[in-house]
């Protein structure tokens, strides 16, 4: 049976991924923010009952880290009030509810994957917001809401707040530049895009049970390693410089370590490639 799916952020990384994987098995309805306010209640509310999803998808937030320290009241309405708004339309229709989250969820004071069962710990105004969307989802919508952290996405639609994605702008800098310094105390996994709509088509597809999880793709490696691995595979001669800031990211704090541990994914036979392979697999498009 073809579900029908109202995706929310259908223009950025992950939903361009979405529509593309899913077009054949959802029959999606992907309005703009200008066509539909999910910060308005009462219109999402309507609008939901019109179209009469099997399924809510916000693939949708506001994820300039540093901009959410000066602009919490709107990093909030976005990451948080939305997302409330977004599961109970979910909860009224009965249909499912998936939301995006993310790996600032914790404060990486620890060397060891994070769990989904591990209390969250945010140490910045991006964070906490991604964290009060969580908590409302599976408030909202206990038996329907999947809260899904990934980390560092990367796909082939760029995203408006960033300009591009770390690939790209790491891209771009090498046009110009011989060298670039990188940080390197930052550890963490980038995830491809393509492969987490892969996965989370899946996850609807099995009918996984509500509450959290962790997709990325597999392994860790820190954001110089990184930016040297895409310009190996590009075949750019820019050096990568790593630094060591010591967690001096101003004005929005980093947490040092945020690897996922996806042993619970795992669970249910979904396991992503490593970062290397889609990291690889992601340039050879561009």
């Amino acid at each position: 049976m073809t579900l029908r799916a109202l995706l929310i952020g259908g223009s950025g990384q992950l939903g361009t991924e979405l529509r593309a994987q899913a077009a054949d098995m959802w029959d999606i309805v992907s309005p703009s923010h200008a066509e539909l306010d999910v910060a308005m209640p009462d219109i999402l509310r309507a609008s939901v009952a019109a179209i009469q999803p099997d399924l809510i998808v916000n693939a949708s937030a506001f994820h300039v880290v540093d901009l959410c320290e000066n602009r919490f009241g709107d990093a909030l309405a976005i990451n948080a009030l939305a997302v409330s708004n977004l599961a109970k339309a979910a909860a009224e229709v009965k249909a499912r509810f998936v939301t995006i989250s993310t790996d600032y969820a914790f404060d990486g004071a620890r060397r060891t994957p994070y769990r989904e069962a591990d209390a969250p710990s945010p140490v910045q105004c991006y964070g906490v917001s991604k964290v009060a969307g969580e908590m409302s989802a599976l408030a909202a919508h206990p038996d329907g809401a999947l809260v899904v952290r990934s980390c560092g996405l990367y796909g082939h639609a760029s995203s408006r707040q960033k300009g591009g994605n770390f690939v790209l702008n790491r891209l771009a800098d090498a046009r110009t530049r011989k060298h670039i310094e990188v940080g390197s105390d930052l550890v963490c996994t980038p995830t491809a895009a393509a492969d987490l709509a892969g996965a989370l088509i899946t996850m609807i597809a099995m009918h996984a049970p509500a509450g959290y999880y962790h997709v990325t793709n597999e392994g860790a490696c820190d954001w110089a390693a990184f930016t040297g691995a895409i310009f190996d595979l590009a075949k750019v001669s820019t050096k990568v410089i790593p630094v060591d800031r010591g967690g001096a990211y101003a004005p929005a704090r980093r947490p040092p370590y945020s690897v996922l541990s996806c042993e619970k994914v795992a669970s249910l036979g979904i396991k992503l490639p490593s970062w290397q392979s889609a990291l690889a697999r992601y340039v050879e498009t561009l």
